[in-house]
């Protein structure tokens, strides 16, 4: 039986014993118990919540350009740490394949691959210097 219930239970027996003011505290009690019902929902999803924040920032690893990625993690999935910084939001970035990213939600960039980087700054610098267009 829940508590919702067993009040109700109570209140049919007092309504018949024609009490309307302890009807009526009862009621205001089912009340109570119903908002501090919903009360201990809210906080244990917000509990829910902090830890799993907790979980995530524990895995995560700092790098010199402004991005993260996880401990643990075997693809190396590149994250913003912008987003994380200031949202608590693990947002993948998205690379280009010459040592770049740039975030799909706050546009923060930078490099993650500064070898692929540095081959493909030069081979545009070759390109750009024999005339063509790019």
């Amino acid at each position: 039986m829940s508590l919702y219930e067993g009040i109700k239970d109570v209140a049919k027996v007092v309504q018949k014993a024609d009490n309307i003011d302890l009807y009526r505290q009862l009621l205001d009690l089912g009340q109570q118990a119903l908002d501090m019902q919903e009360e201990i929902r809210q906080l244990k999803q917000e509990n829910y919540e902090l830890k799993k924040k907790q979980d995530v920032e524990s895995q995560i690893e700092r790098h010199e350009q402004p991005y993260i990625t996880l401990k643990n993690d075997n693809q190396s999935i590149i994250y913003c740490s912008a987003c994380w910084d200031n949202n608590q939001k693990i947002v993948q970035v998205r690379c280009d394949g010459n040592g770049r990213f740039k975030c799909p939600i706050c546009n923060n960039e930078g490099i993650y691959n500064e070898e692929m980087s540095k081959k493909h700054y030069e081979k545009m610098t070759a390109i750009m210097g024999r005339g063509y267009n790019y």
